[in-house]
Parts: C-alpha cells; structure tokens; sequence
C-alpha cells in the first residue's frame, strides 16, 4: 500500500444520492446500497447496513447467558434470506443480533464469552469507517475510527479475543497497516480492514442461514404441535 496522499480523486461505491438522503435526514441510520461495485476492492460484497438506534437497547456482548434473551422468544426475520435485506432494515437488523447475542464461540483466559454479536459490531464500525471516508471527512477523523476498532472493548484483533474467522496472517497484515496509517504512511480508511472484511461477511451469511433454519424448525414443530 502506498502512502495516504496517493488515493483516487473521486470516492465510489457505497453510497448512492438517495441514500445521502436518508442519511441526512436521519443521524441514527447509516444506509448502504446492497448491490456490489466493483470499482474499488474496499466495496466488494458489501452488504446494505442501518447502524441501529444507539436508543434502543442492546444485550451486553459481556452478559451472562441467563441475561440474555432465549432463542425460542425471538422472532422470525419475515422471510428475509440475505444479510443485504436483514441489514436494509434497522429492526430485522436488531432481531439479528439479539439472535447473535445468545451464541458463544467460547471464552477468554478471564472466563469472558466471545459473543456472536461482536461481528455485527465490528461490520456496523466498518460500514461507519467507509461512509466517512467517502464523505470525504478529515484525515485526523478517519484515523480515530480506526483507533475506535482497533481499541473496541470486544478487541476484534485481540491476542485472546480475535474475531475467530481472521487467520494468524490477516491479523498480523491488519496489525502493521494500523501502525504505518498511525505514522502516516498508509491511508486511512476501510482499506485497512479489506483483508479480514469479507471473512467476517461471510461468517454472518452463515449466521443468518443457522438462524433461518432454526426458526423455520421450530416453526414446523409449532404446526405438529397443532394438528
């Protein structure tokens, strides 16, 4: 990667002039186009994001399983199939995550879970970190919400606590970007996450089909149940 001062002339890709628009008139919700531009290797397979309502509340990543809520009280996402579709709609998007919120994929050495709704954070960051970038914010803001992912109390790139989909190579890769936008000499952006990016997409594809199949179950066992 070259030094920051070398980037495009024009910023494309995720951000459309309706979608403005909706930015605009509404600072909660951060609207992303669903369809894929392949301008720029930052936008591949990006999916539609609405950052939730910071009002409303959101199951602690940190809280005991009991705290939490139940698998069988949450409700069907209505059909919807695809991350892009969940993602364009806030609430869907928030009975995603309260889905993600009763998984565990284990624990730390403090006995601390590794919660599921951690990638959802970590896209919903990212999705922020692109939207400002091709707003075409300052640099000095860009390098904070940088900082902002890399120092997230949930430490997406932790020794202990890294999200389970980034290998030891990407983490490493990540890790030395950081360091050269810190010091100048690479740009700030989402470029900096493009490597472990789609890994965390695809793990919340998967997510959503398990949630998906899980409904659709219980939804099969509920009509037994009734005949």
């Amino acid at each position: 990667m070259g030094c920051y001062h070398s980037k495009p002339a024009e910023r494309k890709g995720l951000f459309s002039q309706q979608e403005e628009f909706v930015w605009n008139n509404n600072k909660d919700t951060a609207c992303h186009d669903p369809t894929t531009d392949t301008t720029e290797a930052s936008d591949s397979h990006i999916p539609n994001l609405n950052v939730s309502d910071p009002t409303l509340p959101s199951p602690s990543p940190h809280s005991p399983p009991a705290s939490r809520p139940s698998t069988t009280s949450l409700p069907s996402l209505d059909g919807l199939t695809s991350l892009s579709e969940v993602w364009s709609m806030p609430q869907q998007w928030d009975k995603f995550k309260q889905y993600l919120a009763t998984i565990s994929e284990g624990e730390d050495s403090e006995g601390q879970p590794l919660i599921m709704v951690r990638y959802a954070t970590f896209l919903e960051m990212y999705a922020r970190l692109d939207m400002e970038y091709r707003r075409g914010v300052s640099r000095e803001m860009l390098v904070q919400l940088v900082t902002d992912m890399m120092e997230h109390e949930e430490q997406f790139l932790g020794r202990e606590r890294c999200l389970k989909c980034i290998d030891t190579g990407m983490r490493r890769e990540v890790l030395e970007t950081v360091k050269n936008v810190k010091t100048g000499n690479e740009e700030a952006g989402p470029r900096v996450f493009i490597v472990i990016y789609p890994r965390v997409v695809d793990r919340l594809e998967e997510m959503l089909g398990n949630y998906q199949n899980m409904v659709m179950g219980q939804e099969v066992v509920n009509v037994k149940g009734k005949s």
